[in-house]
């Protein structure tokens, strides 16, 4: 699925009776494979999106198939995250991030209500789902026509405000192929916040991003304590280059979204 991601202090990986491990399989406990949502068509899985042209900020009920190698409607979904699918759209800048989690319907369609993309532009639809056992995301472009105007990047970012709230990337050093706590803090008027409630299952979401193709990690965090005002994850990026990191989480019960930059060291 995703760029190769694992929780931190997870064992190794299980062994099939094949001789297979699970990252032979294309993905590993606690978090998914390398690198993922780049194809309409993984492990076997093909995307088939109702509709890949959007007019800006004009709402449409949006539906997608996902059918097997004989052309099949798949219909049997396991869930992962608390949720049997998700969908991540991101403008191809690495803006206009939207995470939506849409709804299956009785002939194996599945529905996704009121998606609009704000502004034009190119923009990725991530799916994510699992299916016998294997976690997939399947990637496909959607078009906004008009002109696109887009603001520069920094090539670092460590800290970031949402709402009410001041979030900060305490990792200093991401070097690729090693495996990297990810400890974000969130504060409110300078002060740890006292209470993170559970979203997804967790403490938080991320989603990460590769510059230059769009190579999709989604994994959720490590086991923190609620009041301790931070949200952590362990992941491995594959490749040097730069990341964009959205953040979830919800403090206080706000459901807030946060963006960061880094630069993955060789």
């Amino acid at each position: 699925m995703p760029l190769e991601s694992e929780p931190l202090g997870m064992g190794e990986h299980s062994s099939h009776g094949d001789g297979s491990t699970d990252a032979d399989r294309g993905h590993a406990p606690g978090g998914h494979a390398a690198p993922g949502g780049l194809s309409l068509a993984a492990n076997g899985l093909r995307l088939e999106p109702s509709e890949t042209r959007f007019e800006p900020e004009a709402p449409v009920h949006w539906t997608f198939r996902i059918v097997d190698e004989d052309g099949a409607v798949v219909t049997d979904f396991e869930e992962a995250h608390g949720r049997p699918s998700h969908l991540v759209v991101v403008r191809r800048d690495l803006t206009r991030f939207q995470h939506r989690h849409p709804e299956l319907q009785a002939d194996g369609t599945w529905l996704v209500e009121d998606l609009a993309v704000p502004d034009p532009g190119v923009y990725r639809a991530f799916v994510d789902v699992v299916v016998d056992g294997h976690p997939t995301t399947l990637g496909f472009d959607l078009l906004a026509p008009g002109t696109a105007t887009h603001d520069e990047r920094p090539d670092a970012s460590r800290r970031a405000t949402a709402g009410n709230y001041e979030l900060e990337l305490l990792t200093d050093d991401v070097a690729a192929g090693e495996r990297t706590r990810l400890s974000f803090a969130v504060r409110r008027g300078g002060e740890p916040v006292s209470e993170l409630e559970p979203y997804l299952g967790a403490l938080g979401h991320l989603v990460a991003l590769r510059e230059g193709d769009l190579a999709y990690l989604h994994v959720h965090p490590e086991a923190t304590a609620p009041d301790s005002g931070r949200v952590e994850f362990g992941a491995r990026f594959p490749t040097p280059g730069r990341y964009r990191l959205f953040l979830q989480t919800k403090p206080e019960g706000a459901l807030i979204t946060a963006q960061f930059d880094v630069r993955v060291a060789p």
